[in-house]
């Protein structure tokens, strides 16, 4: 091939290459560029200043405010005052910038009566009264006189009497069967059962009790647990953190998640709904809960041998004993005035639309309901979500995008069983099972100032490390952080990283 050749040869490669080039250029409009930063963006790890400025904007103040107002009465799902508290946080987070629905479901749910608190009584034999229990707490803050009764939730209305009374620890099922394998069977018919608390979960100790046989149960808080150095009063609330002698412990006996009335499907207003007496997740018997100081009394009139050491707590001028009849030919009744009542409870959902990832979610929620005032749980949470929303609204305004959206969850009824957030996933399961990347509970954010406490899947745990490793520690010296206080106080040896359950 002559010079000629080669020189055209070459030409033609440098027009075809520049033809290829603006093709190329010119061939890529707008949109496509677009994502292609996106794309960019895609690949990056987070800004580290949005780090800092988030973690700069926190403030404790803020915090101890929501606190306070969040808990200045109490707000048990169902009634007005929890829609008030869903309504202001509505409102926080439209403030935010967030876009709000505010989800409602019509559940069963169960209440004690204002007028006629739940009573434990000890009558002798000619019906006198010994003994009976207040049926509420005492009131430390007079400026917030109302409370909500003693109760334990779903627990039937009802009286039941009984001449024995027996005593089962924890009322843990192998706890029932020694009880049983002592005392007989037979002796449990019929009879009501103190238990208590700790170790399992307080539907659990009703359904042994009533599967073993008894006609009532008694739930009570044994210092041994609850007030470890003590019950004299600088040893316990108000003086310290831990329970007075008065102190009473509501909660729920529901055996399963979610509306009771609607098994797997959303408990919204079109649902079909089962009758209530076909609820196989419900006790059949009353139960009630009460406070030490009242159990001090009725465990003094308990007779037969004493239990081992393992079963015995720490109440003064008791001898723990297995039980049967009464001394003195005493009685002992159980009379509960609680009653199921079906309520609309709201959840509140806000999201802040990721730029990369739109249809992804990172979700962060909590519930709002709580038996009484719910200082620690579920408000320290709450207080907490809701300064978090502040300060990341306000990073949205001035620019932040977060890479995925972020779900921030205020969950209603969640005391009775995980009601609204059960609810909410069976009616949107489909789109949160495609859709949602994670998901962070801060029911309770605060118990103390030791350190730091995680419950997390594997998947999320070094997340949570590098998370650590970032926040500043308020209660060290200067540059010493969560993680580091983490590691100092539950260091897993084995594996040379921090401790958490799963």
């Amino acid at each position: 091939m002559d010079k000629r050749s080669y020189l055209a040869t070459f030409l033609i490669g440098i027009i075809a290459l520049g033809i290829g080039v603006t093709i190329g250029y010119f061939g890529i409009n707008k949109q496509q560029t677009h994502a292609i930063l996106k794309y960019d963006r895609l690949t990056r790890q987070a800004d580290q200043q949005n780090y800092q400025t988030f973690i700069d904007s926190i403030q404790a103040a803020n915090i101890e405010t929501n606190l306070k107002d969040l808990t200045s009465r109490p707000h048990l799902a169902g009634l007005p005052e929890d829609l008030e508290s869903a309504q202001v946080i509505e409102q926080r987070w439209i403030t935010d910038g967030l876009k709000v629905t505010k989800p409602k479901y019509n559940v069963l749910l169960s209440y004690p009566d204002d007028n006629n608190p739940n009573r434990v009584t000890l009558t002798n034999s000619d019906g006198t009264v010994i003994f009976q229990t207040a049926g509420v707490e005492h009131v430390y803050d007079t400026t917030q006189p109302k409370t909500v009764n003693p109760f334990i939730a779903y627990t039937p209305n009802g009286t039941v009497s009984s001449s024995k009374l027996y005593y089962a620890n924890y009322g843990e099922l192998e706890d029932l069967q020694k009880l049983a394998s002592i005392v007989g069977n037979a002796s449990l018919q019929s009879s009501i059962i103190i238990m208590r608390y700790g170790r399992i979960y307080r539907g659990d100790k009703v359904m042994h009790a009533q599967y073993f046989g008894a006609i009532g149960a008694i739930l009570y808080n044994d210092p041994a647990d609850y007030a470890p150095f003590g019950t004299t009063s600088d040893q316990v609330y108000d003086q310290k953190w831990f329970m007075p002698p008065s102190g009473t412990q509501r909660g729920t006996s529901y055996n399963s998640k979610g509306d009771p009335l609607t098994p797997i499907y959303p408990s919204t207003d079109y649902m079909y709904r089962v009758r209530e007496d076909s609820v196989t997740f419900l006790p059949k018997i009353p139960a009630q809960p009460i406070g030490y100081g009242e159990a001090q009394i009725i465990l003094q009139y308990m007779q037969g041998n004493e239990v081992p050491v393992e079963w015995r707590g720490t109440l003064s001028n008791v001898i723990y004993r297995y039980g049967g009849e009464l001394r003195e030919a005493s009685t002992i009744e159980v009379k509960i005035y609680n009653r199921l009542e079906r309520k609309d409870t709201y959840n509140v959902i806000g999201i802040m639309k990721g730029e990369i990832e739109p249809d992804r979610y990172i979700a962060l929620g909590n519930h709002r309901d709580s038996w009484a005032l719910g200082s620690v749980d579920p408000t320290s949470g709450t207080a907490t979500l809701l300064e978090i929303t502040r300060v990341l609204g306000q990073m949205y305004k001035n620019g932040f995008r977060p890479r995925r959206s972020l779900m921030f969850c205020s969950w209603g009824a969640e005391e009775y069983g995980l009601v609204g957030s059960v609810e909410y996933v069976q009616e949107y399961v489909k789109v949160l099972g495609a859709r949602m990347v994670s998901y962070l509970n801060v029911d309770v954010a605060v118990e103390g100032n030791h350190t730091v406490s995680i419950n997390t899947s594997p998947m999320l745990f070094d997340v949570i490390v590098k998370a650590a490793k970032m926040v500043p520690s308020a209660y060290d010296s200067v540059g010493q952080t969560v993680y580091d206080k983490w590691m100092k106080v539950n260091r897993n040896n084995r594996t040379n990283e921090p401790k958490y359950s799963n």
